[in-house]
């Protein structure tokens, strides 16, 4: 008979009564949303994609019911043109499906501690451990966080402790913070949770977020749901306090404790898609070790490694990833790839160009290709407007009339050589140089800081490069160097390189390795020089100054004015 009670239940109660698995409590996150299925009790946890639906773990409800909610919803996300996906799921439930017509991939599995084996008599879980084993000689403890039994300062004094520590250890990482279950949030649900804390000499070097893992309101289980640790802990304090914590559990009676999923770990060879997951699992280093997370967990010598699979209702596991993919990045792949690119080249923003960005530090990469191109719609505007002017110029003799007289000449200035002289290119390559590296830096300076910082830049690589360096060359040169003078004088420029050296000057400016784009450009533009035997050529070095120095005083005065405010 179907209990109304459950039917309408908040998450809270379904939780309590149906939360058997590991990712259970984190699927009450704000970043889900409930959806029920008529005549069942319980509620599945699922994102809303624009092109997918994804469950989040198994359904809370009963365990015979969890296949045909899933079925049902599958079909409600079919009349909806969404697809359906699910994970991480345990055995039974994948079996299930696969009979209900979905298709089911192996995506890694979960290390389980039954601790009654892990503590037996004989076994010694420091075997592999003997640098925790003599931290905790030296005084190190490890014991549980009584919120009742504190008093309210204390506990306000020991929350910023553990803040503090927890956005350490999440400033360490490459990889930009992920969604759906896998979000850092050590202190969400924290009247279900419980807290162990290791300290050093009265220092807190790290902590546990253990979640419960419930059936019929009765604790199976903890889930280790964020260990956060300084990066400065002492060697041995991550493994002190993940096996003091389950010591500490066994003592209580609790059956298990589970590490979560190792993304990949341990794919069957018959699986389906194993060689590629396989592949990946060793291979794949960029932003986020699969390889490394799984051998952390397996140094602990877990009694039991669970299979996780992820279910779908379409049958390429290329795109039920990319769906998974963007449940943990819910506003979009673009960010996080063009995060990870940053973070392997060693780019990284200077904390003094915060001030003058054009957008939030947590908003500084576009999220999406749309933002991507609403933020750099100018510079994908003039790249093919100079191409189109090139290729106009070969087509039409009297734009090439044009051409020939608008070469900026120090010895014949015009109007012409500078407004239009930067606007066109001597050839292919020279055009085709200038436009490639004018996408890039350009397009990183139109997002990262506006359209009106983006224009004065453009505006003084273009057009007051050559003045400017016109002037400074007949300052040293037509006194102390009559011939040299009398050569540049004749020189023709065209092109639009100018402009690239400010935006390079300005991106230097904005970095903490300065010098990596700095260095590189200064010395092309002496080898321009040199190679040209031009005095002309080095308006490059001066564009790459001015652009430095412009952005570096804008720092500054934003800093002064911050500092007064």
């Amino acid at each position: 008979m179907l209990d109304r009670t459950l039917t309408d239940a908040p998450p809270h109660d379904c939780f309590r009564r149906f939360g058997d698995r590991t990712s259970s409590l984190a699927t009450l996150g704000a970043q889900f949303e409930t959806r029920r299925v008529q005549g069942r009790q319980g509620l599945v946890r699922v994102v809303t994609l624009p092109a997918a639906l994804v469950a989040a773990s198994e359904p809370l409800a009963a365990t015979e019911d969890r296949a045909a909610m899933l079925a049902e919803l599958a079909r409600e996300a079919a009349f909806e043109g969404r697809r359906l996906a699910a994970l991480p799921l345990g055995q039974d439930l994948a079996d299930q499906l696969r009979g209900l017509g979905f298709h089911v991939w192996q995506i890694g599995s979960e290390p389980v501690f039954r601790l009654a084996e892990y503590f037996a008599p004989g076994q010694d879980p420091y075997a592999r451990h003997r640098v925790a084993q003599a931290l905790a000689r030296r005084g190190a403890e490890v014991s549980e966080l009584e919120l009742s039994a504190l008093p309210k300062p204390e506990i306000q004094t020991l929350r910023t402790e553990m803040d503090e520590v927890a956005a350490l250890w999440l400033a360490q990482k490459c990889c930009l913070p992920l969604g759906f279950l896998a979000r850092v949030e050590p202190f969400a649900q924290q009247e279900s949770k419980r807290y162990f804390l290791l300290r050093v000499r009265g220092r807190l070097q790290g902590f546990i977020a253990a979640a419960p893992v419930c059936r019929q309101g009765r604790v199976l289980a903890y889930y280790f749901q964020d260990m956060p640790r300084r990066p400065d802990a002492r060697a041995g304090a991550g493994e002190l306090l993940l096996i003091e914590t389950m010591r500490l559990l066994a003592a209580e009676g609790v059956a298990e404790a589970r590490l979560g999923m190792a993304p990949l770990a341990r794919i069957a060879p018959q699986a389906p898609g194993s060689r590629l997951l396989s592949l990946l699992h060793r291979r794949w280093t960029w932003g986020y070790d699969f390889r490394s997370l799984a051998e952390f967990k397996d140094k602990f010598s877990p009694t039991a490694w669970e299979p996780l699979f992820l279910a779908s209702t379409c049958p390429r596991l290329c795109t039920a990833l990319r769906d998974a993919l963007r449940a943990h990045f819910p506003q979009g792949l673009l960010r996080p790839f063009l995060h990870l690119a940053a973070a392997s080249g060693g780019v990284e923003l200077a904390p003094k160009a915060l001030p003058v960005l054009a957008h939030p530090p947590a908003e500084i990469i576009p999220g999406s290709p749309a933002e991507l191109l609403r933020r750099t719609w100018l510079t994908c505007l003039l790249a093919p407007l100079f191409m189109g002017l090139h290729l106009a110029r070969l087509a039409w003799p009297p734009l090439d009339a044009l051409y020939h007289a608008s070469g900026y000449v120090p010895g014949a200035v015009t109007w012409q050589g500078v407004l239009l002289g930067p606007l066109f290119h001597n050839h292919w390559l020279h055009l085709l140089g200038d436009q490639l590296s004018f996408l890039l830096f350009g397009a990183v300076i139109e997002a990262l800081l506006g359209l009106r910082p983006y224009l004065l830049l453009l505006a003084a690589g273009l057009w007051l490069s050559n003045p400017l360096t016109h002037a400074l060359c007949w300052a040293l040169l037509s006194w102390s160097a009559p011939q040299a003078w009398a050569a540049t004088l004749a020189e023709v420029d065209y092109g639009s390189s100018n402009a690239v050296f400010a935006m390079a000057g300005a991106l230097a400016a904005l970095l903490r390795q300065w010098r990596s784009i700095l260095l590189p450009f200064a010395l092309y533009g002496l080898f321009i020089c040199f190679a040209r035997h031009s005095w002309l050529a080095l308006h490059h070095l001066l564009t790459l100054g001015l652009g430095f120095a412009a952005l570096r005083w804008w720092m500054w005065r934003r800093a002064r004015k911050n500092a007064k405010g």
